[in-house]
Order: C-alpha cells, then sequence, then structure tokens
C-alpha cells in the first residue's frame, strides 16, 4: 500500500496537540492509543510490524490479540509510540521523507559516539538521544 505525504500529514495532524506539548502526550498516552494508531504509524514510518513492535517492547502476536479484542494500547506502549511518531515527524522534516530518514537511522552518527540510532529507539532514553541528534543535524550544531 503506497503511503502518500497526505497520510502522513494527516497522522501528525491528528496528533499535533500531542506531539507539540509533552503535557498532552503523557495526557492522551495516559487514555491509551487505539491500535488503528500502531497500524498507521507502520506506514508513516516505513517499519515492519515486527521493528515496532519491539520498539514498544511487545510481540506482534500481542498487537494481534489487541486488535481481535478491539483493546487499546497501554500507556507505556502508548507513549513510546507518541514519543516515536514525533522523532518520525522531525526526522520527515529534516530528511524529506521516512526512507531517508530510516537510511539515516541504520547508519553510525558521530553525535551519538558512533552508535547506529536505530539501536537506541528500544527506549525512552534512546528515542530523546536520537531527537536531540535530529535537533543538533537541524540546527547545524554536528559533533
Amino acid at each position: 500500500m503506497a503511503v502518500t505525504a497526505k497520510t502522513k500529514t494527516s497522522l501528525f495532524r491528528k496528533f499535533e496537540k500531542e506531539l507539540s506539548n509533552p503535557v498532552a502526550m503523557v495526557m492522551k498516552a495516559a487514555e491509551g492509543l487505539a491500535i488503528s494508531v500502531f497500524d498507521e504509524i507502520i506506514q508513516v514510518s516505513a517499519l515492519n510490524k515486527n521493528q515496532l513492535a519491539a520498539f514498544i517492547d511487545t510481540t506482534p502476536k500481542t498487537i494481534d490479540n489487541y486488535r481481535l479484542r478491539r483493546h487499546k494500547l497501554g500507556r507505556i506502549e502508548s507513549e513510546q509510540l507518541l514519543q516515536l511518531m514525533a522523532l518520525y515527524k522531525k526526522g520527515q522534516e529534516i530528511f524529506g521523507n521516512s526512507e531517508a530518514f530510516n537510511q539515516w537511522l541504520k547508519q553510525a552518527a558521530s553525535g551519538l559516539g558512533g552508535i547506529i540510532p536505530f539501536d537506541l529507539l528500544y527506549t525512552q532514553g534512546g528515542v530523546n538521544l536520537v531527537m536531540e541528534e535530529l535537533l543538533r543535524i537541524e540546527y547545524g550544531a554536528l559533533a
């Protein structure tokens, strides 16, 4: 399924408040996100189901069970997805699209001590480090 700029924009627009306001993000995460948001992030990010499930410390089978039971994602899973969504929004702004951003994520980053950014996305702290690196790139302050 081809992902259009409109699809990406609509997801980011739907969560605009949460992506720009940390308090709103925490409050939305506390409510839990619908499982459909997981699927939308897959489309926007060009990640696969296994990768995205691993980033929120769950399994594809658990995601399928949530979908089957129409169960919302938990607070921690929801917050991690919102953080990843914010990261992809910033990455797409800087690199132009998800594919270019994913390519950057898989290369060692000097500003991260030579660590591959993708390997940091499994924890909240890692997502924050990658976001800080994106901000340095955006403002031309490469380490």
